[in-house]
């Protein structure tokens, strides 16, 4: 089901608030009208030549008044409108990055960093232009030409505010021609700045790669293609705004052409005074810039409309990996974990990536899970995490099917370490306690000292509320592990995963970690992935996956024993500690 335009969703839900300021802004308008009857009275005052000071005066302040009055009202409908166009862009923001959270893990490998930045930024720009100039401009121009017409035809003369008006449906039928135009255009500007900005962001985040690898020429050839992909995209638009507004403009200035000429002839006939003359020019500039604000209104709804849809497409996407409909409450987790015939492909993909995997850890057991770069290893923990959605039957927890456990409730249960050790720019602390329930410092420096990182922190100035930066490029590849570690182990999961976690760390800090470990896993269902055998010897059961499929299983005595795969990778790795010592 697809979802309702936004503004308009937004326009219904504050039709009373926008009612208001359109009250607001009219009374604003209308005042001005005022401004053109006294410029007429005293044109006629003048040329009759019977205006005295005191009149002259009069009229001034009468003037310097109304300019006042419809200046106020007009700022205090100002800040009323611009106030909702502001809770639009948050409102449209905040659904936004809601729908992000929901979507899977897969939905983010498909789209650029770029793309996902314009959205959130240069596409809610646009939206909320559509809410400040957009709307202030529409009634502005809706109620002044209204009055203004009335005006012209009741207090001037009928036939030539005919006249004077033949040219400006002109401009819808301009409005009409350059809809779709401005609507493609604007969406090529958005997605050229989506790839600009993605190719920053790659650049940024790849910089010690770049100038390792002498890149530096390379990648600024690639910045200047997407640099002149936007310059072509945004002249493409402003060809079309620009023609649009220039065609306006000519419609505008034949209106006053034919004001000027028939105007005329009817002063000089005695039809109309001088000062209605006067008075009646004051009108249609009052009415021609609200005309020509038109066209730049209908420009920035069609701009609007097309980040509309591009904003929409994002919202209606489906999450991947969502509770079903009748997915039942649970309590608590034990952590019996079960896998019965698992074989699973990434959407997009003709290959399994997993086939036929049964496997089964009772609550509190160990798995260690081993094997060669591409062999399953990572796909199977996320898919016991839920991050992609496994074939419904073959995972189950606590007798449970996966698919059928709020996910919520899943992945609260579940202490996950990533290869990926992602730390967020704020304090160390906050990043080890990075958990909905709240944790008191003594237990963010317990996880920290178990994950034997303790030390590490301490020695900052700052300590746990030393400020990391970006991606925790502060800390060393080893401590933002580490880190992830202490993040796991606080929430005393009933379910530990570790995902080849201890990569970037020496052999003794290993052993160390693996100790404090030891007594938080006790009791706790632990998954283990990892190419250094040495950290998952200990497991209850170690699988030995090739190709995805399981090949090997037993212990570390059994499978050292039967001489295959696994022992032969033990055999190397140990050589290789001992020619390193």
């Amino acid at each position: 089901m697809k979802s309702k335009p936004l503004f308009q969703e937004h326009l219904k839900k504050y039709k009373g608030h926008y009612g208001i300021g359109a009250a607001l802004l009219s009374i604003s308008c209308l005042v001005q009208l005022i401004i053109p009857l006294l410029l007429g009275h005293f044109t006629d005052l003048i040329e009759s030549m019977t205006v005295t000071k005191r009149e002259i005066i009069g009229i001034a302040c009468w003037i310097a008044g109304i300019g006042l009055l419809s200046a106020f009202f007009r700022s205090i409908s100002r800040i009323y409108l611009f106030r909702l166009a502001r809770l639009l862009e948050m409102q449209v923001r905040r659904k936004l990055f809601m729908k992000w959270e929901s979507l899977s893990a897969e939905y983010f490998n498909r789209q650029r960093i770029g793309d996902l930045m314009s959205h959130a930024v240069n596409d809610l720009n646009i939206m909320r232009d559509v809410g400040m100039t957009g709307v202030f401009a529409a009634i502005e121009a809706a109620v002044l030409i209204a009055v203004a017409i009335f005006a012209m035809a009741g207090s001037v003369h009928v036939g030539l505010t005919l006249i004077v008006l033949l040219p400006l449906p002109a401009l819808t039928y301009l409005a009409y021609r350059f809809r779709t135009r401005i609507q493609d255009r604007t969406t090529m500007v958005q997605e050229a700045i989506g790839g600009l900005t993605s190719r920053v962001q790659e650049f940024c985040a790849g910089i010690r790669v770049v100038k390792a690898y002498a890149q530096e020429r390379a990648e600024m050839k690639k910045f200047q293609e997407e640099n002149a992909r936007n310059v072509e995209t945004n002249r493409l638009l402003i060809e079309a705004n620009s023609s649009f507004s220039a065609l306006s403009q000519a419609i505008v200035g034949l209106s006053y052409l034919l004001s000027v000429v028939f105007g005329g002839l009817l002063v000089m006939k005695g039809g109309i005074s001088l000062g209605q003359f006067v008075a009646f020019n004051t009108y249609l500039t009052m009415l021609i810039s609200p005309v020509e604000n038109l066209g730049k209104v209908i420009n920035v709804f069609q701009r609007g409309k097309a980040v509309d849809e591009r904003l929409r497409h994002v919202l209606d996407t489906a999450p991947e990996v969502a509770d079903e409909e009748d997915t039942l409450p649970m309590e608590e987790i034990e952590g019996r974990i079960e896998c019965r015939h698992l074989s699973f492909r990434y959407p997009d993909h003709k290959q399994h990536v997993l086939e036929d995997i049964n496997l089964s850890v009772p609550p509190g057991g160990s798995l260690a899970i081993v094997g060669k770069v591409g062999s399953g290893k990572t796909t199977l923990v996320q898919l016991l995490l839920r991050l992609y959605n496994p074939p419904e039957g073959t995972i189950f927890i606590d007798g449970r099917d996966i698919r059928g456990i709020p996910l919520q409730r899943l992945r609260q249960s579940v202490g996950f370490v990533p290869q990926e050790h992602m730390l967020f720019s704020t304090t160390i602390g906050q990043n080890i306690a990075f958990d909905p329930q709240h944790y008191s410092g003594e237990q963010i420096s317990e996880a920290a000292k178990i994950a034997q990182v303790h030390d590490n922190i301490v020695a900052f100035p700052r300590q746990f509320e030393t400020a990391l930066g970006e991606r925790g490029v502060s800390l060393s590849g080893g401590q933002r592990q580490r880190v992830s570690i202490a993040r796991a182990v606080i929430k005393k999961p009933s379910i530990l995963v570790f995902d080849d976690s201890l990569s970037a760390v020496d052999t003794e800090t290993e052993e160390r970690i693996l100790r404090n470990l030891k007594k938080m896993m006790k009791g706790r269902t632990t998954i283990i992935t990892s190419h250094r055998l040495s950290a998952i010897r200990h497991a209850d059961e170690i699988i030995v996956m090739d190709h995805g499929r399981i090949v090997e299983r037993g212990n570390h005595a059994s499978l050292m024993k039967e001489g295959g795969l696994y022992a032969s990778i033990y055999e190397k790795q140990t050589m290789n500690r001992a020619m390193e010592g």
